[in-house]
């Protein structure tokens, strides 16, 4: 699971993953890359009946687009992919980050998963990979390739290799079902407790979990830098007056100062876009360790804040 995107739950906020959009390349992709030519042109190319299954039956599913972005024209490719269902077919396309953008928006580009073997795929790769999506490769992929893939397949092009490329996408580890479990019951606790009697010590429910209070009179984020985590997920809860967070993924900023392992703070430069969350009494939000965040005054008005901060760990 692919924690990359920031949705309302109930009454508060949290990292989710989602995954729209699966862009392939062909040649050497879905196919072994051979092309079989005759005297009136391409005669054939070998595709792998278990990449076609997980078109249908597995991104479909999970509600995950299939675009096809592939640098030759082909009759046999046009024809496979009406087979297959897949409406979004760009063929001779050799800019395909520029296809890319056009077909989704440059917003949507961490809510991408790519799967390419060449140098032509490079492009849409880095991109993808900067806004926070994911990229895949067949282990019989160019070398560079190989080195941006956030998986590598242990499969050849052609024989399964984006099936099993697929399935990775779609289906969580085990690493990350025991730290969802950990949110989800650190949300349930600080839900079933009376707030106002939170203390500001820190007070430890287990061996993963404990949580305190905050109170103080919220200032400007002028001059103010993002902060991230490593070990631990944080859930703010706010019980009096209201606080504005802008948020950034780690991946689009620059260092301020490199990582205090004892106090668990990276702090990063702001960049001029960030998104922005309006928190008030009742509501949270969850920020995991790819997040960085600065909190303020809602519209450079102050007040008194009280809140209570939770700590997940999910790292040693």
């Amino acid at each position: 699971m692919f924690y990359n995107e920031l949705v309302f739950f109930e009454e508060g906020w949290i990292i989710e993953m989602k995954i729209k959009y699966l862009i392939m390349d062909i040649d050497g992709s879905l196919t072994d890359g051979k092309v079989y030519m005759g005297n009136k042109g391409e005669l054939m190319k070998a595709f792998s009946v278990k990449d076609g299954y997980s078109i249908n039956f597995i991104l479909k599913p999970e509600k995950i687009e299939p675009i096809v972005i592939t640098a030759r024209k082909s009759k046999i490719v046009e024809q496979r992919c009406k087979e297959l269902g897949i409406r979004e077919v760009y063929q001779g396309v050799l800019d395909k980050l520029s296809k890319l953008k056009e077909i989704i928006g440059n917003d949507s580009l961490g809510q991408c998963a790519y799967f390419g073997d060449d140098i032509l795929d490079l492009p849409c790769m880095e991109s993808i990979i900067l806004a926070g999506g994911v990229v895949g490769c067949p282990c019989d992929a160019v070398a560079k390739v190989k080195k941006k893939a956030s998986y590598v397949c242990k499969q050849k092009a052609g024989e399964g290799a984006f099936r099993e490329f697929t399935e990775w996408v779609v289906s969580p580890s085990i690493d990350e079902i025991e730290i969802e479990r950990r949110i989800c019951f650190a949300l349930n606790y600080i839900r079933s407790l009376n707030k106002k009697e939170v203390k500001k010590e820190k007070t430890y429910i287990n061996e993963y979990f404990y949580l305190f209070t905050q109170e103080y009179y919220t200032n400007e984020m002028k001059g103010c830098f993002l902060e991230s985590h490593k070990k631990y997920v944080d859930i703010q809860w706010i019980i009096e007056g209201e606080e504005e967070f802008k948020i950034a993924d780690i991946e689009e900023l620059n260092h301020e100062k490199e990582y205090l392992e004892e106090s668990d703070v990276m702090l990063w430069k702001p960049k001029e876009l960030m998104m922005r969350v309006v928190l008030r009494a009742g509501s949270y939000i969850v920020i995991l360790p790819r997040n960085a965040y600065m909190v303020s005054g809602v519209n450079g008005e102050n007040c008194n804040l009280k809140k209570i901060v939770g700590k997940v760990k999910i790292s040693d």
